[in-house]
């Protein structure tokens, strides 16, 4: 006990080095296990993000038990096929409908309206999940496909050069929190 009184008392550098390094740890640690610095590799969610530009992610596990994920959120998912993080704009969710005509995307029939999107779609990425097949595919019309009930379609805000299509919700690592 008189250690630890001498360390929280003392002048010394040593005692000085001790107190900052609890302080940061104590601060750190609860940060570290909600949030994680993201790397933004690409230009695929440009204009939101550039390539090279450093983003924070809020993990999933501190989202709460009851989180879904919702139409334009800004996600991180694991891709296993390609082993990366991939950062990506929620666009259909499950149980919807997604067809691109002409390079627009139209959920349930109807064209897409958002702020985010740059471009027409011009290629994409696609990937099974259930045989982890994966192809790239020049643009033509893409017909309607239903989205599972556990998954999520998502694109890159600059559609133009961005990889899209369905992941499974409980890929996603974490919601993007800081633009």
């Amino acid at each position: 006990m008189e250690i630890l009184k001498r360390l929280f008392s003392g002048r010394a550098v040593l005692n000085t080095v001790f107190r900052i390094t609890l302080v940061l740890t104590l601060i750190c640690i609860p940060f570290w296990y909600h949030y994680e610095p993201v790397w933004i590799d690409g230009i695929s969610m440009e204009p939101t993000y550039d390539d090279g530009q450093w983003t924070l992610m809020q993990r999933t596990r501190s989202l709460g038990e009851d989180w879904v994920p919702n139409r334009f959120d800004v996600i991180a998912v694991w891709s296993d096929k390609h082993e990366v993080l991939l950062c990506k704009r929620i666009i259909g969710l499950p149980g919807e409908t997604v067809e691109v005509k002409e390079g627009r995307i139209y959920l349930d029939g109807r064209e897409l309206s958002d702020s985010f999107g740059r471009g027409k779609m011009i290629y994409m990425v696609i990937e099974d999940p259930n045989s982890g097949e994966v192809w790239w595919r020049s643009y033509d019309n893409i017909p309607p496909v239903v989205i599972n009930q556990d998954e999520v379609w998502v694109v890159g805000d600059n559609r133009e050069e961005s990889v899209f299509g369905h992941f499974p919700i409980n890929k996603i690592r974490g919601k993007i929190v800081l633009y």
